[in-house]
């Protein structure tokens, strides 16, 4: 029952969101918008979007410990199943799997998969700011977003402080200190003092600088995504423009609210794209274009990934039956 409320709460948001910001648009122009859209361009942008995964999987294998060996290919197929998660359920839901996939699939202790994620929205979190920043330095602003950017960065600053404490000063909880029959707090302390005991990174800045420059990568393709869904629609837009699609679009989506995002990504892409001058019907039709052109590789893989491996799976119980005795 709970899950069936979620369900009709999360997509009542997204349709108000349609309906609210998109009003004004007049939809057979923006549908005449989008089927002239050149098809090479979009390809382009999916691919961009796609190579997020791969540079993100790269990011993941640096902040796994450096006494774990986990094979990239299990990194990527927990990241792609996360990112699936993360594009279709509302938050926290993709993160929680991806915690657990952690786990699971790649053999972590969960205070490992814990720090792991730590570690990734701290390193994004702290590019986001320097793209918001970098955003703001270009072009005015509506006021609302600019509070939304100083908030954003006070609370990256709190957490990112926070983490550099737990690497270096939460102290250890040793066996020698455990009980025969630990209490839960106790248990927690210990929880604790492993998931701090894991920011190793933190404490090593080229693995920190390696970090933070594969997140910032992931933002650069991002842009280009967003470079190429523009190019596919004959849009010569100032580049700035791109930046400030990309910093709204980062900032509005912190917290999923609707499934994929839907709604709430298309009406802050669609206000950017009015506030720099455009159409109401060019700006729905690039905004519906590049969230689609997102969401098919970082919604998608996770599906093609779960089908190949659905498809093994077969292949090995078929030969298995084929075997003579």
């Amino acid at each position: 029952m709970k899950k069936k409320i979620i369900f009709v709460v999360t997509w009542s948001l997204a349709a108000y969101f349609f309906y609210e910001f998109f009003k004004t648009a007049d939809f057979e122009r923006t549908w005449k918008e989008i089927e002239n859209a050149r098809s090479g361009w979009l390809v382009v942008s999916v691919l961009f979007n796609l190579s997020i995964l791969l540079v993100w999987t790269s990011l993941w294998n640096v902040l796994v410990p450096k006494n774990i060996f986990v094979p990239f290919s299990k990194l990527f197929q927990a990241n792609s199943f996360m990112s699936t998660s993360c594009n279709t359920l509302p938050f926290p839901g993709g993160h929680t799997v991806g915690l657990i996939l952690l786990a699971r699939l790649a053999k972590l202790k969960h205070s490992v998969a814990l720090s792991m994620l730590a570690l990734d929205q701290m390193m994004e979190g702290i590019v986001k700011v320097v793209v918001l920043t970098l955003a703001a330095s270009f072009s005015p602003l509506p006021e609302q977003m600019r509070q939304g950017i100083t908030v954003f960065i006070v609370l990256i600053v709190i957490f990112s402080t926070f983490m550099f404490y737990a690497a270096y000063k939460i102290p250890k909880v040793g066996y020698k200190d455990e009980e025969v029959s630990p209490s839960l707090l106790f248990k927690v302390r210990k929880f604790v003092s492993q998931w701090a005991g894991h920011l190793e990174m933190l404490k090593d800045y080229r693995i920190f600088s390696t970090g933070l420059f594969m997140a910032l990568i992931m933002m650069a393709l991002q842009a280009l995504g967003i470079w190429a869904a523009q190019k596919s629609l004959g849009q010569e837009l100032p580049f700035w423009t791109t930046i400030l699609v990309m910093a709204a679009l980062n900032l509005a989506t912190i917290l999923p609210l609707t499934p994929g995002n839907f709604g709430v990504y298309e009406a802050t892409a669609f206000l950017i794209y009015k506030f720099s001058g455009l159409s109401p019907e060019m700006a729905l039709s690039l905004a519906f274009l590049q969230h689609i052109c997102f969401l098919i590789p970082m919604a998608g893989t996770g599906w093609v990934v779960l089908l190949a491996q659905s498809l093994n799976l077969l292949d090995g119980k078929y030969e298995g039956q084929s075997k003579p005795d």
